[in-house]
């Protein structure tokens, strides 16, 4: 049987916290688990309907030899909460469900070198773009009368608004996945990063990163 040990309630709450919006945003989400012996942290990855891939980096109590393998997001949720009951004063292991096969996301995971820094603001600034965002997508299918609204009219207004820059070049589509996972807040600061078709926001709860060279159906970043 694999588990793995979270740092504290802390970590425990924040990767609860990480799998819940994930299974919110798509009941059959997956995630990425990645750990080695030699440091105390696990990697947990996700891909959103958002073409993009998220990180969630959580602190363990001791190194895992867990390694690399993909579960599902609703089994390893439900593993979390039977052992959350007698997570009261002390963290206690999760046990890790049995893997699963991919999705195509979980296959081409941004490189972890060779990345290199454009930018950094106040993640409250970065916040507040998505929320003008949200709210502009919003106001302009409104004036689209109903029986016209069509899935490609609202691809187009959403292709719009979501696709352009919000720091560094890096598409706004980007930070409104960080928001949507609770891995930006508004807290702290936001860093950009580029690494040849990768585009990466490393927030304050952990880091998204999207192919400039994809496609995506961006009427779902209006969420």
């Amino acid at each position: 049987m694999s588990e793995f040990w979270p740092a504290d309630l802390g970590e425990r709450s924040a990767l609860r916290g990480y799998l819940s919006r994930l299974v919110a945003l798509d009941g059959r989400a997956c995630v990425r688990l990645q750990a080695t012996s030699d440091a105390p942290i696990l990697g947990v990855w996700g891909g959103p309907p958002l073409d993009v891939v998220t990180l969630r980096p959580l602190a363990l109590r001791q190194p895992s030899d867990l390694g690399d393998v993909t579960v599902s997001a609703v089994r390893l949720l439900e593993r979390l909460a039977d052992s959350d009951e007698g997570a009261v004063d002390a963290a206690l292991p999760v046990e890790v469900p049995p893997s699963v096969q991919g999705p195509a996301w979980a296959g081409l995971l941004p490189p972890r070198t060779g990345w290199t820094v454009l930018a950094t603001v106040p993640a409250g600034a970065v916040y507040d773009a998505v929320r003008v965002g949200v709210d502009g997508f919003a106001r302009r299918v409104e004036l689209i009368g109903e029986p016209e609204r069509s899935r490609a009219q609202l691809d187009a207004v959403a292709a719009d608004i979501w696709g352009r820059p919000v720091v560094a070049g890096v598409p706004l589509r980007v930070a409104h996945a960080a928001e949507l996972t609770g891995l930006l807040g508004r807290d702290g600061e936001v860093t950009a990063y580029s690494s040849g078709s990768w585009r990466r926001l490393g927030c304050p709860g952990g880091s998204v990163a999207a192919r400039t060279d994809s496609g995506a159906s961006l009427d779902l970043f209006a969420l």
